[in-house]
C-alpha cells in the first residue's frame, strides 16, 4: 500500500508484565523512544491501567504522544478503552462496556473481532458475522482490522471488510508482548502527528493501516512466558521500575 507523505503513526495495542506482556513498561517507553518511528502509543493492558498510567504521567519525558488505555474483557469480545483514566469494568456487554468508555471520555475499538484462535472471541463472532451491523448498533467507534498477532490472515481481512461496510473507523495495532513486535501493526493518520489529530482522525474514519505478523521470536518469546507465567495477569501484582512505586496506581479494574 502507498502511503501519503506526512502522515502520522500509531501504535495502538501493547501489553505489558503488569498483564501478560514481557516488557517492563519503562523498556517499552524506552525502546519507543530508541526507534524513534512512532508518533503515538497506547498501552492497553488487560483489565489494568497501571502501566498505562504510569507511561501517561511521564509523557513529557518521550519524544511521542501517550495515549491512557486499556484492553477490556467484555463479555462479547476484547474491547480496547483509548483515552480513558478511569477502570472499566470487565464482563459487561458490548453496548454497555462501550456506553462506559463513552462516559469515561473515551473511544472504544473492538480488538481482532475475528481471532477464532479465542474461543470467547469465537463463540461471539458468531454473532457479529450474522449481524455485522450489530457492532455498530452496539456504539463502537472502529474496529482493529489489522492485528499483527494473528497467525492466519482471514480474520483481519473479514474486520477490514465488516469496518469498510458498517462506516466505522479501521485502526492497527502490534497486539505486542514482546519488544520485538511493538510497531508490527500501524495506525497511519492525517494532520499532524500528535494524539489529539489521532483522535480526530479515528473519529472521522480518516485512518489509514498498515502492518506485518510478528517475527517468528516474539511468537516464541510470548510462548515461553505464557507457559512460564501461566496464571500472572490475574494474580493483583504490579511490575512498575521500583524508582516510582510511589506513584499512585489504578489497580485491577
Amino acid at each position: 500500500m502507498t502511503l501519503r507523505a506526512g502522515l502520522g503513526r500509531a501504535d495502538l495495542h501493547m501489553h505489558t508484565t503488569v498483564s501478560d506482556g514481557t516488557m517492563t513498561v519503562r523498556a517499552l517507553l524506552d525502546d519507543v523512544a530508541r526507534r524513534g518511528d512512532l508518533d503515538v502509543i497506547a498501552i492497553t493492558d488487560h483489565d489494568r491501567l497501571d502501566a498505562s498510567l504510569w507511561a501517561y504521567a511521564r509523557r513529557e519525558r518521550y519524544p511521542f504522544d501517550i495515549v491512557p488505555g486499556v484492553e477490556v474483557s467484555s463479555a462479547e469480545g476484547h474491547i480496547l478503552a483509548l483515552w480513558v483514566m478511569t477502570p472499566i469494568a470487565a464482563g459487561m456487554s458490548m453496548a454497555e462496556t462501550v456506553a462506559a468508555v463513552h462516559e469515561a471520555g473515551g473511544l472504544a475499538i473492538l480488538a481482532h473481532p475475528f481471532f477464532g484462535q479465542m474461543g470467547d472471541i469465537r463463540r461471539a463472532a458468531r454473532r457479529y458475522r450474522r449481524d455485522p451491523h450489530y457492532l455498530k448498533r452496539a456504539g463502537l467507534d472502529g474496529l482493529e482490522v489489522f492485528n499483527a498477532s494473528v497467525v492466519l490472515p482471514g480474520s483481519n481481512r473479514l474486520a477490514a471488510r465488516v469496518a469498510a461496510q458498517i462506516g466505522l473507523a479501521a485502526t492497527g495495532g502490534s497486539d505486542a508482548h514482546a519488544l520485538r513486535a511493538v510497531g508490527t501493526g500501524l495506525t497511519h493518520f492525517p494532520g499532524g502527528r500528535t494524539a489529539q489529530d489521532l483522535r480526530l482522525a479515528i473519529t472521522q474514519r480518516q485512518t489509514v493501516v498498515t502492518g506485518r505478523p510478528w517475527p517468528a521470536a516474539a511468537y516464541g518469546a510470548f510462548v515461553a512466558d505464557f507457559i512460564a507465567r501461566r496464571g500472572h495477569c490475574l494474580s493483583g501484582e504490579v511490575d512498575l521500575p521500583d524508582d516510582d512505586r510511589d506513584w499512585p496506581l489504578a489497580g485491577a479494574v
